[in-house]
């Protein structure tokens, strides 16, 4: 009678097919308290509608766009809440993690939780990407763990995190984290009205499926909105105006002085954006469309946005910026 040997493996260990099916996938890791607090602050800056509430049912879609931005190749697998508020209801693909609330311990069950989970998708190999919603400095050391064990780690932030050189003064434990992980990605204006809205998935699915025609459409209602909005700017360009060379080294010199005047860290964060999306970021664009519109006295038409707006993508994918001054070594 022959014997069957069987290959003993540790709980932990993959099969390949088991390790190959996690390569690109990603996992959010959400600190609720934390995106709240960022919420209240979106909207006292005006962005996004006052006290309204945060669509629990959102987080994946939001997250998964995130993700997509950051390279992930597969969908988001699923998003893990670490929240002390009881649920109302059961949402698919959102795995809830109690913690105590903050005023009881300070959220240290909080970090403890989080970077556990953390540590544990990168020991187990369950994905290649983790998109991590906090802002605790006590995370450090469980987000270096588990890059070790090869997760990439990529923080969830404000605007604010693009003024690196300011937070190192105003917020250092905040800009340590910063420091920490290996990319940065911002919620923009498209993910927080998401974040509000009880069907988010019709706010991404059409810019998913067809991103440059749904593009136009929103520079063709930008268009509008700006004759309406603001009607002292000089006289405003016919709807199909073409730019000429004068029109471009003028453009041309906005973009490249906006260039010169963004941080390493805000260089590196556009760089790795674009990269990985057809578009221009909500934030640059909307800057940089008033500072055209000032220097040209009018708004611009149609083509002219168009034409800007690959400017942008030009100037700023040209070259990749310096790692080391980004992070200030």
């Amino acid at each position: 009678m022959k014997t069957k040997f069987h290959l003993n493996k540790r709980p932990g260990m993959r099969t390949g097919s088991a390790a190959s099916s996690a390569a690109g996938q990603a996992v959010a890791l959400i600190d609720e308290r934390y995106l709240l607090w960022l919420a209240k602050q979106q909207s006292a800056a005006g962005v996004g509608p006052a006290g309204a509430a945060l669509q629990r049912a959102a987080f994946n879609p939001v997250f998964a766009h995130l993700g997509r931005l950051c390279g992930a190749d597969a969908p988001l697998l699923r998003s893990y809440l670490f929240t002390d508020q009881q649920p109302s209801e059961l949402i698919d693909d959102l795995v809830l993690r109690m913690v105590p609330a903050h005023a009881s311990d300070g959220g240290l069950g909080l970090v403890r939780a989080l970077g556990l989970e953390l540590t544990q998708l990168a020991d187990r190999g369950a994905c290649s990407l983790a998109l991590l919603v906090s802002d605790d400095e006590r995370l450090i050391p469980y987000i270096d763990e588990a890059q070790w064990r090869g997760l990439k780690v990529v923080l969830v932030t404000d605007d604010s995190a693009h003024d690196f050189s300011s937070l190192l003064q105003e917020d250092p434990s905040w800009a340590r984290l910063l420091m920490q992980a290996d990319r940065r990605v911002s919620l923009n204006e498209t993910a927080w009205a998401a974040l509000h809205n009880p069907n988010p998935d019709a706010i991404f699915s059409n810019r998913l499926a067809q991103p440059e025609r749904t593009h136009e459409r929103e520079f063709e209602r930008e268009y509008e909105r700006d004759r309406e909005r603001e009607p002292m700017m000089g006289e405003p360009a016919s709807p199909d105006q073409q730019p000429d060379q004068e029109w471009l080294s003028q453009v041309q010199r906005v973009i490249e002085d906006w260039w010169r005047e963004e941080t390493p860290h805000a260089r590196l964060d556009l760089y790795e954006e674009m990269q990985n999306s057809q578009g221009v970021p909500p934030e640059t664009d909307r800057h940089l469309l008033l500072r055209v519109r000032r220097e040209l006295g009018r708004t611009l038409s149609f083509p002219e946005k168009k034409a800007m707006r690959e400017m942008i993508r030009a100037a700023v994918l040209a070259q990749a910026p310096v790692l080391d001054e980004a992070v200030g070594t």
